[in-house]
């Protein structure tokens, strides 16, 4: 008996005890990094001793250590994340952040960038503006030019001529009525006074007298018209038609009455010359100054790159509502030579639906914000090393790593972007690498992270300038490389904490640029909201 039981006890230790094979994973495409186009994508990579495998919860097909599945892709950046369990029950993955879409090549100006429309509101601020600078004293200040206005000899000891001593008039108005084609200008000029004095010879009798002319108002018409030109606005102005209303004259003390129809019709024609040459010295100038001053190009710096936006104007139409302008804009940032890509992130553009009530309203391209963006990536925006050597990264952001000095090296392998996201507009960035050296650090001393991040956009115009406002960022991170000793998914928690989310994401948070202003009109109030189209934002505002 006893002899049994042992050899039944030596029977089980000799039994070999059955081991599970370590799983792995890893997804080969699309690569981190990538750009690709938008639509369904073919993701593959390899899959040892793994159940379960799926990719962005699509079912894999596996055979012989490689996995593929067809997954969609939505325009902007989107992580593709494969996954599988192991034999313990253990979930692995591998998530790579990829930017999906067009791409245009950045060379020469984002074409149809920004839309504007000057509607019939702002147009009457214009020409509150423009009216300013037809004034009495500018007139009067013509007149001796102009004299003598009038003379005529008849070669028989007869002659006579006339100066214009004054004009008199209350407050013009200065209309703008759009049409198909052409502004209708009308400039009316209430209670128009002249003062003549008259002077001669009459059968060698010298005489001089007064004499006047007046009208319960002078009415001024003619058709402007605008177009685009080698980028900058061109206003012509056709025929100036004036109609004196309830013209009179006083021509009484002028000897001889057989001069006084001559004589007042042909005052009276000059005098209307004079006003029509003052509208047409007057409007066309001033017009193309506020017009061309909508062009909002500029010079700044962000986060330290200087920073060059220069709009051209594209086309220019009048309609019965306004003004409709659309402008190109080319960006120039000094390039660190640190990345390549296909070219910037775009989107078909159509015609966006541009508010035709507000004083001044546009659209903003989606094309414009991603060129902008892409140049500043260019420019190594988002570039930085941050190092307790210098005081720019603190030891407080190194202690969930339990490290007390390092450096927190970031770039990005992929551009910003905006799309549209459910009628939101949202800022994303795509494998953001975050290279973590915590020499001495108790968990251990490196740590390289990818990082893709979500942040929906409010666009708002505060003080004349479109600002883009964050919000709250989602963040997908993955491990690449770790020398702390932890699973993926508590180093992917102690990344998010020791992330600067604060410095990395102000870099958008900075992102504004001026509105164009109209000539001596100041901006008041706006709104933003998304296009039906997707790809625009659209403005109104309000002018002061």
């Amino acid at each position: 008996m006893v002899l049994l039981t042992f050899f039944l006890v030596a029977c089980e230790k000799d039994e070999p005890t059955e081991t599970i094979p370590p799983g792995k994973l890893s997804l080969r495409s699309p690569a981190a990094g990538a750009f690709i186009e938008d639509g369904d994508t073919t993701a593959s990579g390899l899959a040892t001793a793994l159940n379960d495998v799926q990719v962005n919860g699509v079912e894999a097909e596996v055979d012989g250590g490689k996995f593929t599945a067809e997954v969609p892709l939505e325009r902007g950046v989107n992580v593709v994340e494969a996954t599988g369990v192991d034999g313990t029950g253990h979930k692995l993955f591998e998530r790579n952040g990829v930017l999906a879409g067009n791409y245009t090549q950045a060379e020469g100006p984002v074409e149809d960038a920004l839309s504007l429309r000057v509607n019939q509101s702002g147009l009457d601020r214009i020409g509150e503006i423009a009216v300013g600078a037809f004034d009495v004293q500018t007139i009067n200040d013509m007149l001796p030019a102009l004299n003598p206005i009038y003379t005529y000899d008849t070669g028989l000891a007869t002659w006579i001529s006339a100066d214009v001593q004054s004009i008199t008039f209350d407050n013009p108005s200065l209309d703008f009525e759009p049409r198909d084609g052409a502004l209708g200008l009308t400039v009316t000029i209430p209670n128009l006074y002249v003062d003549l004095y008259a002077y001669g010879e009459v059968v060698y009798i010298d005489y001089d007298s007064d004499a006047s002319m007046w009208a319960s108002s002078a009415v001024l018409t003619a058709d402007l018209y605008v177009d685009a030109s080698n980028g900058k606005l061109a206003i012509d102005m056709g025929t100036v038609t004036v109609d004196l209303k309830d013209f009179g004259y006083d021509t009484s003390l002028i000897p001889g009455d057989f001069e006084s129809y001559l004589f007042v019709d042909t005052i009276r024609g000059k005098i209307e010359e004079m006003l029509a040459t003052q509208i047409t010295d007057t409007v066309p100038p001033l017009l193309d100054e506020t017009l061309n001053g909508l062009d909002p190009s500029y010079s700044t710096e962000l986060m330290g790159l200087p920073v060059d936006m220069s709009f051209s104007f594209a086309s220019a139409d009048v309609d019965d509502r306004g003004l409709a302008l659309t402008l190109d804009l080319a960006v120039d940032v000094p390039q660190s030579g640190k990345h390549s890509a296909p070219g910037y992130f775009t989107a078909p553009l159509g015609t966006p639906d541009v508010d035709e009530h507000a004083d001044l309203a546009g659209a903003v391209s989606d094309n414009l914000l991603n060129r902008m963006l892409y140049e500043a990536w260019q420019g190594g925006l988002l570039d930085m090393t941050l190092s307790t050597d210098d005081g720019s990264l603190t030891p407080l952001m190194l202690a969930p790593l339990k490290a007390t000095e390092g450096t927190i090296k970031v770039n990005a392998k992929l551009p910003p972007v905006v799309v549209e996201r459910d009628g939101q507009l949202q800022a994303q960035l795509g494998e953001l690498m975050v290279d973590i050296e915590t020499p001495g650090g108790a968990l251990g001393d490196h740590l390289l992270a990818s990082v893709n991040a979500f942040v929906d956009l409010t666009v708002t115009v505060k003080g004349g300038e479109l600002t883009l406002e964050l919000g709250t960022p989602e963040l997908v991170l993955m491990v690449r490389e770790s020398s702390m000793g932890a699973d993926d998914e508590e180093m992917t928690n102690l990344v998010e904490q020791v992330l600067p989310l604060d410095l990395l994401f102000a870099l958008l948070g900075d992102f504004s640029f001026p509105l164009p202003a109209l000539y001596g009109i100041e901006l008041d109030e706006g709104s933003a909201t998304r296009d039906a189209s997707g790809v625009y934002t659209g403005l109104e505002i309000s002018l002061k």
